[in-house]
């Protein structure tokens, strides 16, 4: 897409990277002075005196530095003499060394219950616990992997505070929904920013995570401005370390089982006698024998043990890092292969990541991260899930030992749908292959003592094809004589960021830093796809098809330039102060409000280093941080949404012919929230760690797709109208309630609350429909709108609702149609939800047990209407009863359900309250049991380490919900869900 500001772009670019050239050939390549030293030694835990890995070895005042490797051991050239090491870890003091005349420095660490020196990666900058301004969280790589998956997103459930986590499937080719601090639009994209070591976009591949941090509150994501309204997560991938190079190989095998929670259908004998029943008291005589099987007839399918079955897991790991005081890599190649507990899916996945960086001279390092995934996925279950639910157990899906065909076979099926998956899925072939590929490549040069220039620059692509094969001896497709489709679609994304850092030392406690800086990125996206019919079976080509059916493709660009600031101030390491600012413009928008300004202040206050409280014994740290800023949201529309636009597909005459399909908006521009967030960290008497943020966030200017009259001759138009808020608290507890022992006990809970509300529509609209979930002034998104259901009459077991009468009074009708149409009450997102991590170690054994839970939220189990129909699909099987749930039988009964009448009763299956369900739960989300075997054994055998472990997910549940699995996405929507396992994992961990 050509846009008016290329130009500029292309020359602003073009002028960074002539300063870089300059300042690269004014620099003393490959020299070092005279008076290099270098230093080796071992860093060490102080309590048990084993070697710590990964240790941070930095030249303080200097960019250079290094960190240990398996061993605790380093090595690091310095300038001269007078240089400062120092040594820092996550969950350790940081100390300071002068090299002096030393040419060997051994460093212990003492163990830091306050972590105020963890470093924590805000992407584009880092900056430690102690300094931090914003409300942000880091989980490491280690806590994030203790749950089997292939995606961030389920490792990342119930870890962070704030950050729901939902699912709207357990196939593992799906990913979860990430919602941070709650929904802050009505229809455009609601999905975080992710962030790869520094830059925008990447492969977030779990296996080559070191850590991982949630940005939530302005200060922490406004220097990503335009593209950070709904938070971001910052992914940095595991680096080199200095010496012996080092090889890690891990590999974990497992099994996974279905879990149905509460939820049971009717067996055989059960529906029988239902229905027996019902024929018997309401059928004329006769009609019985016609449609119900005799009881010895009865097959009594299991239609769920047909469907799913026990499935593997694999995960392999092989990785290498090393390097010297001026090269250092990481190389890795992991398989991750999991088969769908629903029979005929799954995925397999296969990854390789190289990451290099070198140092040409003390002024000038290059870093290049490289990583590709290959992705297959399938799912030939024939329509299993859904049949499922729904299968009358009457049916035997085999006849003489082979699959049976109700279509044609002459034995009476009793289902509705006439079909058997079982038979189905013999027939049909669906197949997807994604590759991602991601280059980073990153230039750091020291143009003055307290200047840096950094260029990053990123190019990655997507390739997504899909084929989808229906044999025509299946009935899918019997009429056209099979079918087969073919998808294609490939994207790109190229970004460049150039950074100036600046960080200055003033003396007398001022210490100032920042960067300014420019990015510029562009995404192409296009497919391609077609369906031809008449196909030989077991061909998979198209060209093999005898006549096209359809075919279609897309083509689609936008693009990004941004100019960002950002400036700390601090003040004795008891102020602190960081302001930041940026520029956005985008091609999504209109001509007139391409570009939006975004801003944000921060302050800090460090109470803890105050003389009053410096050296207080049960206050050990105690931190007081205010925000405010703006960020905004440009996702979820169309790239071309504020063009007009016309369609070039029909016809006239013969003649090619073009027709308007949408009206220009000039004005179209951003979603803008305005963040403010107060927040206190504390650390009491060094075992017990607090911290609780405090958050209003409003969201102005929804991009919202306003519905047009019809006389318009336009459907609708994207504009920024209404406004929603969400307001929340979030708390994060940890406490090491054993830790000067051999057995170490530490204890973590993180909850968030969160309320939202539309607080703006467009002119004098006070709800929208949408259908059961409107959006409706000073009412939550994902409100429940549909008919209030009031129980059973008990005099003759009709089904009854709510009607609100003309001057306002309630009464009850069995007449569906005559029932008012409400907001019930209630909604679909929780009030309350995170995690719980209980950890205790003693020696080389070290177990594990974490929890996720969700309070407040109703769900709708509309599926119910199909299985819990109270005879309105009498050839669907049915929902077995809950405890307290009773059928109506006799007159004075006072039941949870009608009478059961073959047919339905008066419409008592349709949506309503009915089927709205608590969705509370706690969830045992994962158990892991793990022994590093005494490194005096494994030396023997040249090993650095050996681990084993045995974990278990999703061990059990507590719930009422009567469907499933109540872990859903925000919409609160369940249906015929694909069930999670249940998961058991034996694995091995080795260095060497």
């Amino acid at each position: 897409m050509h846009q008016t500001y290329l130009p500029i772009t292309r020359t602003l670019s073009q002028a960074i990277r002539w300063l870089w050239l300059l300042a690269l050939l004014a620099s003393p390549l490959g020299m070092w002075a005279q008076s290099a030293v270098t230093v080796s030694g071992v860093v060490t835990d102080v309590e048990n005196g084993q070697g710590l890995p990964g240790v941070n070895v930095v030249v303080k005042g200097s960019p250079r530095g290094t960190t240990t490797d398996g061993n605790g051991q380093y090595k690091l050239a310095v300038a001269d003499a007078s240089a400062v090491l120092v040594f820092s870890s996550v969950g350790y003091v940081s100390q300071e060394a002068t090299v002096g005349t030393q040419t060997s420095l051994n460093i212990q660490l003492v163990s830091d219950s306050k972590s105020l020196n963890e470093v924590v990666v805000l992407g584009y900058t880092t900056t430690t616990q102690k300094n931090l301004t914003g409300a942000a969280q880091a989980v490491s790589g280690k806590e994030l992997k203790d749950v089997t998956t292939n995606n961030v997103q389920q490792m990342l459930q119930g870890k962070a505070a704030g950050v729901f986590v939902g699912n709207s499937s357990g196939d593992p080719r799906v990913p979860p929904k990430i919602l941070i601090r709650g929904v802050g639009t009505l229809t455009a994209s609601s999905d975080p920013l992710y962030v790869v070591d520094g830059v925008i976009g990447g492969i977030p591949n779990p296996s080559d995570i070191e850590t991982l941090t949630v940005l939530k509150d302005a200060s922490a994501t406004a220097l990503y401005g335009a593209r950070a309204s709904n938070g971001v997560i910052v992914v940095t991938t595991k680096r080199g370390a200095l010496g012996k190079t080092q090889f890690t190989a891990r590999l974990n095998k497992g099994l996974g089982y279905l879990s149905l929670g509460n939820f049971r259908l009717l067996n055989g004998q059960e529906l029988y006698d239902l229905q027996k029943a019902v024929f018997q008291r309401d059928r004329p005589t006769g009609v019985l024998t016609d449609y119900l099987p005799t009881p010895d007839a009865n097959a009594n399918t299991n239609w769920f043990d047909l469907a799913f079955r026990p499935a593997s897991n694999t995960l392999a790991e092989l990785s290498a890092a090393g390097g010297s005081d001026k090269t250092r890599f990481y190389l890795s190649t992991n398989y991750y292969q999991e088969k769908g507990i629903l029979d005929k899916t799954g995925l397999d996945r296969f990854g390789l990541r190289l990451n290099f960086n070198h140092n040409i001279s003390d002024k000038f390092r290059v870093g290049l991260n490289t990583a590709a995934t290959v992705t297959r996925g399938f799912d030939n279950n024939g329509g299993a899930l859904y049949a499922a639910y729904t299968y009358l157990p009457y049916d035997d899906p085999y006849a003489n030992g082979l699959p049976y065909n109700p279509v044609t076979g002459e034995k009476k099926w009793y289902g509705r749908d006439n079909a058997n998956f079982i038979y189905n899925r013999q027939f049909i072939n669906f197949k997807e292959n994604t590759l991602n590929g991601d280059v980073l490549l990153k230039a750091e040069y020291d143009l003055l003592p307290w200047l840096t220039f950094t260029t990053s620059n990123r190019a990655q692509g997507t390739n997504y094809a899909y084929d989808s094969y229906e044999d025509m001896q299946g009935p899918s497709a019997a009429d056209v004589m099979g079918r087969l489709s073919g998808y294609n679609e490939r994207s790109y994304t190229l970004l460049t960021s150039d950074l100036l850092r600046f960080k200055h030392n003033f003396g007398n406690g001022h210490t100032l830093d920042g960067l300014a800086g420019y990015e510029y990125q562009t995404y192409y996206y296009e497919s391609l796809w077609a369906t031809g019919k008449g196909i030989y079976s077991g061909l998979d080509i198209l060209d093999a098809t005898s006549q096209p059916e359809s075919i279609g493709g897309s083509k689609t660009e936008n693009s990004f330039q941004s100019g960002l600031f950002q400036a700390n101030y601090g003040y004795k390491d008891k102020y602190l102060l960081t302001t930041s600012f940026r520029r956005d413009g985008s091609s999504k928008f209109g001509r007139n409000k391409k570009y939006g300004n975004f801003y944000a202040v921060g302050l800090t206050w460090l109470a803890s280093n105050e003389a009053f409280l410096s050296n207080n014994a049960t206050i050990n740290n105690l931190k007081v941080r205010l925000s405010y800023g703006t960020t905004g949201n440009a996702d979820g529309i169309n790239d071309y949404a504020a063009q007009g636009l016309y369609s070039l597909t029909g016809q006239y005459a013969g003649v090619p012919s073009a027709y308007p399909t949408r009206i220009e908006n000039p004005n179209l521009s951003w979603e803008v929230s305005n963040n403010a967030n107060i927040g206190v960290d504390a650390t009491l008497w060094n075992r017990l760690t607090v911290s609780v943020d405090v958050y209003n966030r409003l969201t102005n200017n929804l991009l919202f797709s306003r519905p047009l009259q019809g006389t318009s001759g336009y459907s609708s138009i994207t504009e920024n109208v209404g406004a929603v808020r969400n307001q929340g608290l979030e708390v994060i507890l940890s406490a090491d309630i054993l830790q000067k022992t051999a057995l170490k006990w530490r204890a973590e809970i993180n909850a968030g609350l969160n309320r939202n509300q539309v607080t703006a529509l467009y002119g004098d609209r006070t709800f929208v429909a949408n259908g059961q979930r409107p959006y409706a002034l000073n009412t939550p998104l994902n409100s429940w709108y549909m008919r209030r259901w009031s129980g059973v009459d008990p005099a003759n077991g009709d089904p009854l609702w709510q009607k609100i009468n003309p001057d306002g009074t309630a009464t009850t009708t069995n007449n569906y149609n005559e029932a008012t149409l409400q907001f019930i009450g209630n909604n679909a997102n929780p009030k309350l939800f995170g995690g719980i991590r209980q950890m205790l170690s003693w020696k080389g054994l070290e177990l594990n047990g974490f929890f996720t839970y969700s309070v407040g939220a109703t769900l709708y189990n509309g599926a119910r209407n199909l299985f819990d129909n109270d005879g309105a699909y009498d050839r669907y099987n049915l929902l077995a009863l809950q405890p307290g749930w009773s059928r109506w039988e006799k007159p004075g009964d006072v039941a949870t359900h009608p009478k059961y009448i073959i047919g339905g009763n008066k419409n008592a299956q349709r949506p309503s309250s009915r089927f709205l369900e608590n969705g509370n739960y706690l969830r045992l989300r994962n158990v892991t049991i793990s022994y590093e075997l005494p490194k005096a054994l494994v030396s023997r055998a040249r090993l650095g380490s050996v681990r084993l472990s045995a974990s278990g997910d999703n061990l059990f549940t507590l719930t009422k919900f009567s469907g499933i699995d109540p872990d859903v996405t925000e919409t609160g929507d369940v249906g015929t869900k694909y069930p999670f396992s249940k998961k058991f994992i034996l694995g091995v961990q080795l260095t060497f």
